[in-house]
């Protein structure tokens, strides 16, 4: 019989969320050690607090108001958004993220957060919008300013009379978009609804993240510090592996570099879609996680981008991030590493084989490439060649190229700067 996987990390289970935030309050008062943590709670519970504290430390260190708004998306998220006495896969995700956000920002004079979630188009009966919004009832949650939960539905701003981009207004159904489409809603609502402070007394900083609980939003501390905190910095950018800090809870427990990327059975498919994007889109070079649903924004510098966004599937964030760092710059896009439980519940993992979604990915970033960074910035010599290479790759092609390439990559370290040859893609596929 198969040994059944027990997760080191239940994000089903309310005593070990509140575990999570007891254990940081201990070590943000240095009232316990990092390993004595480790060695009463487990390692997950340990990393996740110890990346809550240091977020509570950096965001008390601001000198300056701070609002912070939240906002996800959700489609067919009515299982995850009850506690798991009403369904196994419960998270009671609205109560628990509501708590790590007071406990982020509560003492703090000056720092204030807010939500905004949108339903995609929830076929669930009762939807996900009609469900939240009855929890918000239900908790007294007010609907605008400090510790306000606001329930927006994409079907209702779509062709709602308010303008947000040329794409977004074009769009007739929720069809056309679900997940993009409802962050650039609440993204834009969120521009739209901050705190009045006059010039400079105090920064409104908007985030997104994903509806569940894989990523702690008590870590948001730490990129909202980064953006109020930096010198032209006007977004950043969690990052659950690739870089020094991160880290990505397992079903065995958790994981860094190289192990992360490394233990991957996908790890080449990653790791050729990076090195893709790095050549044909190079102000995102540094940014090694572009699909991470933690990233925080300065909605001064948001607001003039919103209006150029298009894509509404899965490179909404990499068209978003290609936006921000032609305004203002690679370098004002920094990324923080953070503390990512991969959700296993109710959670349909990704083939590792390779197969049409992967190489829809690599022709996605091609789009992108053509539409947004080709016109100022044409790519030269190898970057070139890769590009006429990856126009000519069929599914044959790709498939091929991705099998020779994992089994070339026995005893090989490096990840995340790896750099093939084009040629050594042209000798493959001619074999």
């Amino acid at each position: 019989m198969d040994k059944v996987l027990v997760p080191v990390r239940d994000l089903t289970d309310s005593d070990q969320n509140q575990a999570v935030l007891d254990v940081a309050s201990a070590l943000a008062e240095d009232r316990v050690a990092a390993g004595d943590a480790a060695a009463s709670y487990g390692p997950a519970v340990a990393a996740e607090a110890m990346a809550a504290a240091r977020s509570r430390r950096r965001l008390a260190e601001l000198s300056r108001p701070v609002h912070l708004t939240v906002v996800w998306a959700m489609y067919g998220e009515t299982g995850r958004m009850v506690p798991r006495t009403a369904h196994p896969h419960g998270e009671d995700f609205v109560r628990v993220k509501v708590r790590q956000l007071d406990w982020l920002t509560g003492g703090l004079p000056g720092v204030t957060w807010s939500i905004i979630a949108c339903d995609d188009g929830c076929p669930d009966r009762p939807s996900s919008a009609d469900l939240m919004t009855s929890i918000v009832a239900a908790e007294g949650y007010p609907r605008d300013g400090h510790r306000g939960v606001r329930v927006l539905r994409l079907a209702e701003m779509i062709g709602g009379g308010v303008s947000i981009s040329p794409a977004f207004d074009r769009l007739t159904s929720t069809e056309q978009s679900r997940k993009g489409g409802s962050i650039l809603a609440g993204l834009a609502t969120a521009v739209g609804a901050g705190p009045a402070w006059a010039d400079g007394a105090g920064r409104h900083v908007v985030g997104y993240t994903d509806a569940d609980l894989s990523a702690n939003l008590a870590q948001l501390g730490s990129l909202a510090a980064a953006v109020v905190a930096g010198d032209k910095v006007v977004g950043a950018l969690g990052q659950r592996y690739g870089i020094e800090g991160a880290v990505l809870v397992r079903a065995d427990g958790p994981v860094t570099e190289p192990h992360s990327t490394g233990g991957k059975p996908d790890k080449i498919i990653i790791l050729f879609r990076h090195f893709v994007r790095a050549l044909l889109i190079p102000s995102l070079a540094q940014v090694l996680d572009t699909q991470a649903g933690f990233k925080v924004f300065d909605t001064a510098a948001l607001g003039p981008v919103l209006g150029q966004m298009a894509s509404f599937n899965e490179t909404f964030d990499v068209e978003l991030l290609i936006h921000l760092a032609q305004h203002y710059g690679p370098q004002a896009l920094p990324v923080e590493p953070i503390v990512f439980t991969e959700d296993f519940a109710a959670t349909n993992f990704p083939s590792v084989t390779p197969g049409p979604r992967h190489l829809a990915m690599v022709r996605q970033v091609v789009e992108l490439y053509d539409r947004l960074v080709a016109p100022v910035a044409p790519v030269t010599g190898e970057a070139a060649e890769l590009l006429a290479l990856i126009r000519t790759l069929d599914l044959d092609d790709y498939v091929t190229l991705i099998e020779h390439l994992r089994a070339e990559d026995r005893d090989d370290p490096t990840l995340f700067d790896r750099r093939w040859p084009v040629q050594h893609f042209r000798d493959i596929l001619r074999r």
